[in-house]
């Protein structure tokens, strides 16, 4: 059993830009995306190996802003991104940047899902362990996804006998094995479950998972070893990562849409500091 966090909320700074030169700092040194700072600005990095991570911050919580801070470190670092991002709304400043795949409606991303699965079935998805033989697989709004991969499949296969979608099924597969085959996935708010993956344990599948406050309800689902939920907080990008069996409280970093399409092409705004 473990509890909350014990850092005092007063310890944080309020705001993570770009700006801040122990912001900038933590950045120059990272061989991992930059989650932000948390007491006394130590910085907080996704671990280095190929570790999904998922960030469930409710409506309004801020897992778009921080799926799109990791989104451009990671192809900052050198990882090709499939950006899955149903609607098109969420990420359209990673639209035609080098090294980006961006999915928004429901049949590519089935037909993508699909290639991805089958390429690690007949061997030939290739890793060489470094970041620029990653892929990151980014999922705004797991949840969204899997309905609409299932009702995409239940309107194109009426007849079909299938239990499951079969993109659902491959999303699954890339969450299971992808790490193996050097597949990262940062994902966003899911609704309930794991796509694919019927009642694994969120813990099993995404080691790292970054929490607003968003109600007992989510942390229950998504951090249940963490047993007191913390605090709200009316701080935007304040949040909590939970690993390790212990919750963390960090203020997160903070890039614009113009800043993160600029720090992926390598490209890294530097204010005076602070």
């Amino acid at each position: 059993m473990t509890t909350q966090t014990s850092i005092p909320v007063q310890a944080l700074r309020n705001a993570v830009r770009l700006s801040d030169r122990h912001t900038l700092a933590a950045l120059n040194t990272a061989t991992a995306p930059l989650l932000g700072l948390a007491d006394g600005d130590r910085p907080l990095t996704l671990p280095a190996g190929v570790e999904h991570a998922l960030v469930a911050a409710g409506a309004g919580g801020g897992t778009t802003t921080l799926l799109r801070t990791l989104t451009a470190q990671a192809l900052a670092l050198g990882a090709s991104v499939d950006l899955i991002d149903p609607g098109g709304a969420g990420h359209r400043w990673a639209r035609d940047l080098p090294g980006v795949r961006y999915l928004s409606r429901i049949a590519e991303i089935h037909d993508h899902l699909q290639i991805n699965v089958a390429a690690l079935q007949d061997g030939t998805a290739r890793w060489d362990g470094s970041w620029s033989g990653r892929r990151v697989l980014v999922v705004e709004h797991l949840g969204t996804v899997a309905y609409g991969l299932r009702e995409y499949w239940s309107q194109t296969r009426p007849e079909s006998q299938l239990e499951e979608a079969p993109g659902v099924e491959a999303l699954g597969v890339l969450l299971a094995a992808g790490p193996a085959f050097g597949i990262q996935v940062f994902a966003g708010n899911p609704r309930v479950g794991l796509p694919g993956l019927g009642a694994v344990p969120v813990a099993d599948v995404f080691p790292t998972r970054v929490l607003a406050y968003a109600g007992a309800a989510l942390w229950q689902r998504v951090a249940p070893e963490v047993w007191s939920v913390p605090p709200y907080s009316l701080i935007p990008g304040r949040m909590h990562v939970v690993a390790d069996r212990s919750a963390t409280a960090f203020q997160a970093l903070y890039l614009s849409d113009a800043e993160a399409r600029a720090f992926a092409r390598g490209v890294i705004p530097r204010g005076e500091g602070r």
